[in-house]
């Protein structure tokens, strides 16, 4: 479906072909009162665009090629504007459906406004109505430990079911993990991307990405053709921290990535929460040391989070309110102490490791336990 754009969005989404920081977008658009005025007024405006450019390299460095770089766009700049790129950009992004928001849009998210530097596109393919929703950011280590992956689980399906939109950024562990559990749950999600949507990284989410785009939203603030940077995924954390309500750390070492997307949740007065983990375990220093310093609120169920925005919460059914075999509800009753093997609940129930096989997969098709690595069960 074609979307027409007005004068002020045409000149922001003329920006996003530069591949600009928003810090220098928005230095840049400051020189005009209105964004439409750089493409009606760029021959008269040019020395003064030039000059804009001059400052900020000097700002960066005094080296000749970041001298070149600014000046090359410019001259870019003047060109695209010559050869009428901008049309063919936007007939190019209407026939591969992906809409383009701006802060002149509609549907742009109003609390993203409240970012210091906030996006000013926002390519999107999917739902955009999500993008208002009640949304919770889910983010964490990329390589989680089977506690990490379970609790994410516990947490993003319990959310789903109370009609939260999950919000992650796509990337391998806590984030790829939330996003598949929104979507099994019947839930929501929105991947906030680190690069243009002809660069999905990890090359593995792919076929997710895909996914989410048909049933969730894909979003990201740069062009479809511009490549992941070391750079582009804090900003894409300030997104992800921007469009929530709160962010939950489910797993994060000390040195984690989402750490800083909760300082930027943090800057903008949301509610950021930690699941506590093994005081041993390297994986959980980061969200125990949050915990440990008040920064973030400890939570130890999905209804922590509900009740923290809302009077009602759906609760999950609990394994007290299903009917089960007595056989069964003595495997259950060695699980609730933690992880086991099965040669180690063989032990505890006496049951044959065939047996014990066939009620176990039973109750892992009924949801109440779920098979880790090393042939070891826990409760979900």
């Amino acid at each position: 479906m074609e979307k027409n754009y007005s004068i002020n969005e045409k000149a922001l989404i003329f920006l996003s072909l530069f591949d600009l920081m928003p810090q220098k977008e928005a230095e840049l658009l400051s020189l005009f009162d209105e964004p439409s005025e750089l493409l009606e007024n760029f021959y008269e405006r040019e020395k003064e665009i030039n000059k804009t450019f001059v400052k900020l390299m000097k700002r960066e460095s005094q080296a000749e090629n970041v001298s070149e770089k600014y000046h090359k766009t410019v001259a870019q700049m003047k060109k695209a504007i010559e050869d009428n790129l901008l049309e063919s950009y936007i007939k190019n992004l209407n026939s591969r459906e992906i809409v383009v928001l701006t802060p002149f849009s509609e549907d742009y998210p109003k609390k993203l406004l409240e970012l210091e530097f906030p996006p000013q596109t926002l390519f999107c393919l999917g739902d955009i109505s999500l993008l208002n929703s009640d949304c919770i950011g889910v983010v964490g280590t990329r390589t989680p430990t089977s506690y990490g992956k379970l609790v994410t689980e516990k947490f993003c399906k319990g959310l789903s079911q109370n009609n939260f939109t999950i919000v992650s950024g796509l990337a391998a562990g806590v984030d790829s993990v939330a996003h598949k559990t929104a979507l099994e749950a019947g839930g929501k999600t929105i991947a906030v991307l680190g690069g243009g949507f002809e660069h999905i990284f990890p090359t593995f989410n792919t076929e997710l990405a895909r996914r989410i785009s048909r049933e969730g939203l894909l979003i990201t603030e740069y062009r479809p053709s511009m490549q992941p940077a070391l750079y582009t995924f804090p900003q894409r954390n300030r997104i992800i921290a921007g469009l929530s309500l709160g962010i939950l750390l489910t797993e994060a070492g000390e040195k984690s990535g989402s750490l800083h997307t909760k300082e930027f949740a943090l800057e903008l007065g949301r509610e950021v929460f930690a699941v506590p983990g093994n005081i041993n375990s390297a994986m959980s220093k980061g969200t125990n040391r949050l915990i440990r310093s008040a920064q973030g609120a400890c939570v130890l169920s999905f209804e922590d989070i509900v009740c923290t925005f809302r009077e009602n919460v759906v609760k999950s059914p609990s394994v007290s309110n299903l009917q089960f075999s007595v056989e069964d509800q003595l495997i259950l009753k060695h699980l609730e102490n933690g992880e086991k093997t099965i040669e180690q609940l063989a032990e505890l129930t006496g049951f044959q490791i065939g047996k014990l096989n066939a009620n176990l997969t039973m109750l892992e098709i009924r949801g109440v336990v779920k098979q880790l690595p090393g042939n070891s069960y826990i409760l979900v």
